[in-house]
């Protein structure tokens, strides 16, 4: 049984299916289940509507909440844009393509510290450099600066 009910307002947050397509889209819950299926079918507020399994969608206020940056850091909704033509130094391909909004990776990364950014870059471009062992490399590499930052924040990596 889903833990949505028609009304409630929610974010799609993982969007697999549609590459990525509804991913952070909003709207309404308008049937809970679809036929049994355990997907929740979703009228968004551009007035479309699509079904998502429950586990790719959040609660609106949930989302909002974790969204929120501290007040000393910059928004990411403030990001610019360039869009000048790729090259090697500053708009190497592997960073500038994917993004939805046509942010480039380095947009992202300034808005975080230096593990988190670095994991974040690693990330983006796995995949886009090179064959199967530089995108498992990448992989590494951010789980690596991922595990940093956990053990700078007083945990215990695994």
């Amino acid at each position: 049984m889903s833990k949505f009910k028609v009304g409630d307002r929610v974010v799609v947050v993982v969007d697999e299916a549609g590459k990525g397509y509804w991913l952070g889209r909003r709207g309404a819950v308008e049937v809970p289940e679809d036929g049994g299926k355990l997907s929740v079918g979703v009228f968004f507020d551009s007035g479309a509507s699509a079904s998502f399994a429950p586990e790719e969608l959040e609660f609106e206020h949930v989302y909002d909440e974790l969204s929120k940056k501290p007040a000393d850091e910059a928004p990411l909704l403030a990001l610019k844009v360039d869009t000048r033509p790729s090259d090697a130094v500053s708009h190497p391909s592997h960073y500038a393509d994917g993004w939805s909004n046509g942010a480039e990776v380095i947009d992202i990364t300034e808005n975080l510290n230096f593990n988190r950014g670095n994991a974040c870059k690693y990330l983006a471009r796995a995949g886009k450099k090179g064959g199967p062992e530089k995108e498992l490399e990448d992989l590494r590499k951010a789980l690596w600066y991922v595990r940093r930052e956990i053990e700078r924040l007083g945990g215990v990596s695994e």
